[in-house]
């Protein structure tokens, strides 16, 4: 079931570095992963999350940290994820992994770097939704971890403090049991 029929590309930004200006744009972060711009959203509870955050984008701004109350994420904040931009690194930096996330991953890389858990490509894939200034879905199986029988879908949503730079993103994660 299609919750959500955004066309490719209409969460960009003005000001976002045009194409040639930037990181080219991976299209998967992992060769098990699917990443999808269009926003093929199947859990509700990450489409309300991308519904709110896409409140917050109005007149074509990025939302920053700021414009997020926890209050009203409440639903996904065992699921919420945050990871920030640090210039000095070129790199990103898990600040947040929700509960759930831990509990079903099995790990808590929360204050790790990208490249400290993944390959080089998932920073150059952050790298790009930095420069293009863009959401993204992603599903797959939790195979990084052995569990193979672990799928999840998640969301990827840029945020900036200044409205205009990209300098960190928030994402939530959904996961069940595959047969």
């Amino acid at each position: 079931m299609t919750m959500n029929n955004t066309g490719k590309g209409t969460d960009t930004v003005p000001g976002a570095l045009p194409a040639e200006d930037t990181p080219s744009l991976v299209n998967s972060p992992r060769d098990d992963a699917i990443a999808d711009y269009g926003m093929d959203i199947q859990s509700p509870m990450l489409m309300r999350l991308y519904e709110l955050w896409r409140s917050r984008h109005a007149g074509g701004k990025l939302p920053g940290r700021s414009d997020f109350d926890p209050v009203e994420m409440k639903e996904c904040l065992g699921n919420i994820f945050i990871l920030e931009y640090v210039p000095d690194l070129d790199n990103f930096r898990y600040t947040l992994i929700g509960t759930k996330i831990v509990n079903w991953v099995g790990v808590d890389n929360t204050g790790r770097l990208v490249d400290e858990i993944f390959d080089d490509r998932m920073r150059q894939f952050y790298k790009g939704l930095q420069a293009r200034q863009l959401p993204v879905r992603i599903s797959g199986k939790v195979v990084w971890r052995g569990k193979d029988h672990v799928a999840y879908e998640l969301v990827t949503l840029p945020l900036s403090d200044d409205k205009r730079q990209v300098n960190r993103f928030i994402g939530a994660m959904d996961f069940h049991m595959k047969c």
